[in-house]
């Protein structure tokens, strides 16, 4: 009773503590309020009448990593590496206190104390040989008691630090229980922060089943008639940007919802979501061939491109502008506004030598997007007048990158079936930007037919042509 007495009386210090510190830290001078911190948490664990446990270190290991991520970036130059050496002999000292109370460690406190290590960058590991897998493994002797947030926190860990556990018994152990565990108090946030770590892990391979469990909560919680409940716009971005990393299609229906959501919170002061978001949700529907509403897609590329583009990267202007093409949205005047942002953008009036050019990424997806716009060769002039200036205005933020395409792995079973069909033809003939398997010959004075593989990267022709 003593003692449990002297804990809580341990817990209120802590957290008083942390609490001014989190108040100190933000002020230009940092440093002063973390050693102060450093020096009160060393003497309390310190002294045996203090009584701490796992939890006392968890609460201790936790501030530091909050108050950290806030500091590093008001540290003068010259005295991070001081500041960082500082911290990490800290949480060394924290870690082989830990070590003799590791038996007493739940899920929360392990999930927890990985992901402080991860927002430090430091893997716990490099404090205290076997600490990571010590963790881990009390994780997931512990697994049944852990809630969504858990989860998110480990898998956010291994995608973070590239934990040796999280290519081994951990996060099998995780994905196994994922698959079939109740995630009705799985928050939109959780859902996507999971998924998101899953994306950024490739050795997790993830199964269908577990993202099919964690798509249909998602839908679930789409639904829902409670606002505060329903997913914002960082989520359903995340949750999209990583189902298309992950080559995962969600239902439909999904689909159609995640978007439409979209589309209302643009509608919505404080909620609008970011130009970043708006790429993502519409880079996902066009890699994964999303069966999304027309007029919500048009919502989407006209709330992105009327915000201010000084808050608009150039990647996401063209992940735009390719987005709508592979959808079949692009029109010439959405074309046109990209190319014109994005050359104000690029010239710096002040320092002309430092004007920057697009990357060869960018300028690929932008070339390809005028790929699709080009009218077909019957077109009057009148039609092609529009579109060589577009080209011009392309032109000059740079050139089209060179593109090595190779021939598809199935273009010779593609060859053999046309000529089991008597076909006559011209086998993987080259052709700049596609992936040909042949060209049929033309019959009387209709164009030649032209067999190739269509993927994200090689845009189809217009059907008017």
């Amino acid at each position: 009773m003593q003692n449990q007495s002297k804990q809580g009386h341990t817990a209120g210090y802590i957290r008083a503590q942390k609490d001014k510190l989190m108040q100190s830290v933000r002020g230009s001078h940092p440093d002063p309020a973390l050693d102060t911190f450093y020096k009160g948490m060393s003497a309390l664990c310190s002294r045996p009448e203090s009584c701490i446990n796992h939890m006392h270190l968890n609460a201790i290991i936790g501030a530091t990593a909050k108050a950290w991520t806030i500091a590093r970036v008001r540290f003068p130059q010259q005295k991070r590496k001081q500041a960082h050496d500082q911290m990490h002999a800290f949480l060394t000292k924290a870690f082989q206190s830990l070590q003799v109370l590791l038996p007493d460690v739940e899920a929360r406190q392990a999930a927890n104390m990985l992901w402080s290590s991860a927002q430090l960058g430091l893997n716990p590991d490099s404090l205290v040989p076997g600490m990571t897998d010590s963790l881990a493994r009390q994780f997931m002797a512990d697994i049944d008691a852990a809630d969504g947030q858990n989860f998110a926190n480990v898998l956010e860990a291994c995608a973070k630090l590239q934990l040796s556990p999280c290519h081994g018994s951990l996060c099998k152990t995780i994905l196994k229980h994922l698959a079939t565990a109740d995630l009705s108090n799985f928050e939109p946030r959780t859902v996507a922060n999971i998924l998101h770590s899953l994306a950024t892990m490739p050795a997790a391979a993830p199964s269908r089943e577990v993202l099919d469990a964690l798509c249909k909560h998602f839908e679930v919680l789409l639904k829902s008639r409670q606002a505060v409940e329903l997913p914002n716009a960082q989520s359903i971005a995340n949750t999209m940007w990583a189902l298309s990393k992950l080559r995962h299609a969600p239902s439909d229906e999904l689909g159609m919802s995640m978007v439409g959501r979209m589309v209302a919170l643009c509608r919505v002061p404080r909620q609008q979501p970011s130009p970043q978001a708006v790429s993502n949700v519409l880079l996902a529907c066009a890699k994964l061939g999303l069966p999304a509403k027309q007029a919500d897609i048009d919502s989407l590329a006209s709330f992105q491109l009327s915000l201010d583009r000084q808050h608009i990267s150039k990647q996401d202007y063209a992940n735009t502008a390719w987005s709508l093409a592979v959808l079949g949205h692009l029109r010439e005047a959405q074309f046109e506004l990209v190319l014109d942002q994005l050359s104000a953008l690029s010239v710096n009036y002040r320092e002309p030598s430092l004007s920057s050019l697009l990357e060869p990424v960018a300028l690929t997806q932008l070339y390809q997007a005028l790929d699709w716009l080009q009218p077909p060769q019957t077109a009057n002039t009148r039609q092609g007048n529009p579109w060589l200036k577009l080209k011009r205005k392309l032109g000059s933020l740079g050139p089209r990158p060179a593109c090595a395409v190779k021939p598809h792995p199935a273009a010779q079973l593609v060859c053999s079936a046309l000529r089991q069909m008597s076909l006559r033809f011209e086998a993987m003939p080259a052709i700049s930007g596609y992936r040909t398997a042949a060209v049929l010959e033309p019959i009387g004075s209709r164009d030649p037919i032209v067999v190739l593989f269509v993927s994200n990267h090689h845009l189809n022709n217009k059907e008017s042509r």
